[in-house]
């Protein structure tokens, strides 16, 4: 009985020693960062002031003598037009297939009329950066990845000749170049995909007359800004264990960010 008792020790043993060891789980909770701010622009000819920071793009007059700088562009504030990236950095914590997404920056043009002898935006360049941390027993941050994206613009005259879809006499034109819908990364030996979707706010393709206007491709994504009035466009992120399906895009107005393609990252590094 002895020497049964032993044997059944050993196989048990053996089995023990040969059973998986348990998987990790995806991770449920994230905490993340999105850093936006204008690198670039570039103008038509003309005269005025253009004041470049990394909140503010902004062309025109000078306020009635007055220095133009950050915080005085308002709609009604002069003789003055500009674009705003808002509520940078935004930071937060989002779910795994949460049911909303979380929030990111916003992008703004405060659209005052303006003489047609100031020189104008034409283009402008968008620096993004996502910082991810799998919440966890430890926290565990992803290293940050930062890409670049671009903005055509159009100051229309106002004339009366209108694209297509203006409702003020007559709507500026923004654009706004992203990459994919759903840009993935493997951590922990599981697959997460990264989206930014606009959660409020005219973001839809253009007509193609928009497009061409601002010296963009068609089909082009982004909104006409009516004169005297400030339009905005909100972003929130989603992390999911499935690629979207988007089956109205134009309705729908979701994009994706190349940035949120993170870079492959191992749970642990090596020491």
């Amino acid at each position: 009985m002895r020497k049964l008792l032993l044997s059944a020790s050993l196989v048990l043993g053996t089995l023990a020693l040969a059973a998986p060891q348990a998987q990790a789980a995806m991770v449920a909770n994230w905490g993340y960062e999105v850093t936006s701010e204008w690198t670039g622009a570039t103008f038509t000819g003309g005269t005025g002031t253009q004041v470049q920071t990394a909140t503010e793009i902004s062309w025109g007059g000078d306020n009635n003598n007055g220095a133009p700088g950050v915080g005085d562009l308002t709609v009604g504030s002069g003789t003055r037009s500009g674009v705003l990236i808002e509520n940078s950095p935004q930071s937060g914590t989002i779910a795994t297939n949460g049911p909303t997404p979380e929030p990111t920056n916003t992008f703004s043009h405060v659209n005052n009329p303006i003489s047609v002898l100031f020189s104008t935006l034409r283009t402008a360049s968008i620096s993004t950066t996502l910082t991810l941390t799998a919440l966890g027993t430890p926290d565990i941050p992803l290293p940050p990845k930062t890409l670049t994206f671009e903005i055509n613009f159009s100051e229309t005259p106002n004339n009366g000749s209108c694209v297509v879809g203006a409702t003020s006499n007559c709507d500026d034109i923004f654009i706004i170049t992203f990459g994919s819908l759903n840009n993935s990364f493997i951590f922990d030996g599981f697959e997460y995909f990264t989206s930014i979707v606009k959660t409020a706010g005219p973001l839809d393709p253009l007509d193609p007359t928009a497009c061409a206007a601002a010296g963009a491709t068609t089909p082009c994504l982004g909104f006409l800004t009516e004169e005297g009035a400030k339009t905005s466009v909100d972003f929130g992120i989603l992390i999911t264990s499935r690629p979207l399906q988007i089956p109205e895009p134009g309705i729908l107005g979701l994009m994706g960010l190349a940035l949120l393609g993170v870079a492959v990252a191992r749970r642990r590094q090596a020491s």
